[in-house]
C-alpha cells in the first residue's frame, strides 16, 4: 500500500485523522480493509507493527489504523511497545503515566492501566514510566500472559514496537504476535536498510502480513532519496546503552507536551 504525503488535520497535540464523520484519510480506510480481508479466518489478532528505523510513521499508522477499526465496530486496543521513544500517547492526546511500567512492577493492575474509549471502540496501554531493560519486560511470562488477555478481550490487538534496526525487540515481541505489517518511508529508509530488516525479521521466522509504503511525493518520484526529514528531529544510535536517544530538542519538546496534559487535568 502507498500512503501519500499530505497535510493531514490533526487533533491538537496528536495525530489522529481518522474520523466517524467520514472525514477519514482514505488511505487508513484501504489499510483497514485489506487487514479485514487478510484476517478473514480470525486467526491474525495480534498485529506487530514494525519498520527498518525510527521516523516511518509507525506510530501515525498504527494509531490510525486502531481508529479506523474501530470505526467498523471491532474492539481495539493499542499497545505501546516502543520503550524508548513512546509516542502513543501523543498520537491519542493522552498523558502516558501509568502503563505496562507500573503493571510489571505491580504497582497497578491491568484494568488501572488500560486508558478506555481514547477514540471510538479504541482502549490505549501506555508505556508509564521508563523501562531500561526491554528484554527482561519482553520475555517474562507476566507480559506474555498480559498480551494473551488482550487477545482474549479483543478483536485487534496493535503493537507499536521498536524500529528492527535499532533495537531487537521485535525477536520477543514476535513470538507474542501474529503477524508484522512492515513499514518503508520514501525517501528516507534505502534499499539495503530495508533489506537488512526483512532478512532480520525472516531469519526469526517472523510473519510479515504485508508492507506500506509511507511518506510517498509523487512530485519526488524522479529524484527519489531526497531527504524528507531534513528538518525533523535527529535521533542516533548509543552503541553503549543499546538504544535510540532523542536530540535535546524532542526531549524539551515531550516535557511541554506532558506539561500540558497536566495542566488540562489541573
Amino acid at each position: 500500500m502507498f500512503f501519500k504525503k499530505k497535510k493531514l488535520n490533526t487533533t491538537e497535540q496528536g495525530r489522529i485523522v481518522v474520523t466517524e464523520s467520514g472525514n477519514a484519510c482514505a488511505d487508513y480506510n484501504r489499510l483497514k480493509d485489506n487487514i479485514l480481508f487478510m484476517n478473514a479466518s480470525g486467526d491474525k489478532k495480534v498485529i506487530q507493527i514494525e519498520s527498518s528505523l525510527s521516523h516511518e510513521c509507525k506510530t501515525t499508522v498504527a494509531c490510525n489504523l486502531a481508529a479506523s477499526l474501530g470505526f467498523t465496530e471491532k474492539k481495539v486496543i493499542v499497545v505501546d511497545l516502543d520503550f524508548r521513544r513512546p509516542r502513543v500517547h501523543r498520537a491519542f492526546g493522552i498523558s502516558k503515566d501509568n502503563g505496562i511500567a507500573e503493571y510489571m512492577l505491580g504497582n497497578c493492575t491491568k484494568e488501572q492501566v488500560i486508558k478506555k474509549d481514547v477514540c471510538k471502540n479504541v482502549d490505549v496501554l501506555t508505556r508509564g514510566g521508563d523501562i531500561h531493560n526491554s528484554s527482561l519486560v519482553l520475555v517474562s511470562e507476566k507480559f506474555k500472559n498480559l498480551i494473551q488477555e488482550l487477545r482474549d478481550e479483543y478483536d485487534y490487538v496493535i503493537l507499536d514496537c521498536a524500529p528492527v534496526l535499532l533495537v531487537s525487540d521485535y525477536i520477543h515481541v514476535s513470538k507474542v504476535s501474529d503477524a508484522v505489517l512492515f513499514l518503508v518511508a520514501y525517501g528516507q529508509t534505502t534499499k539495503s536498510q530495508v533489506a537488512d530488516a526483512i532478512k532480520e525479521l525472516r531469519n526469526n521466522d517472523v510473519n510479515i502480513m504485508g508492507t506500506v509504503f509511507t511518506m510517498y511525493d509523487r512530485k519526488k518520484d524522479k529524484n527519489y532519496g531526497l531527504y524528507y526529514y531534513k528538518n525533523r528531529y535527529y535521533k542516533y544510535y548509543d552503541t553503549y546503552s543499546g538504544s535510540y536517544v532523542d536530540s535535546e530538542k524532542e526531549k524539551l519538546e515531550e516535557e511541554k507536551y506532558e506539561e500540558s496534559i497536566a495542566s488540562k487535568k489541573d
